[in-house]
């Protein structure tokens, strides 16, 4: 099983995701009141119907640590 680690947008923790699952990525911008803008990536796995995973590495990121992986 190929791994990488990311780390999560909500409490900052490291997580494993098995990089052969990922079903999809994608970059979020949201922008709050009076508050900066925030940008994360969702990772959604194929073995979960969970609308994904928030995490604090760009795509690029991401596929920079799969890369690595090969």
């Amino acid at each position: 099983m190929r791994t990488i680690k990311v780390t999560t947008l909500s409490d900052k923790k490291s997580i494993y995701i098995n990089i052969d699952m990922i079903g999809h990525l994608y970059e979020v911008e949201e922008k709050d009141f009076n508050r900066e803008t925030k940008k994360y990536t969702v990772i959604g796995t194929t073995t979960h119907n969970n609308g994904g995973f928030k995490v604090i590495e760009s795509i690029q990121e991401v596929f920079n640590r799969i890369k690595a992986e090969e």
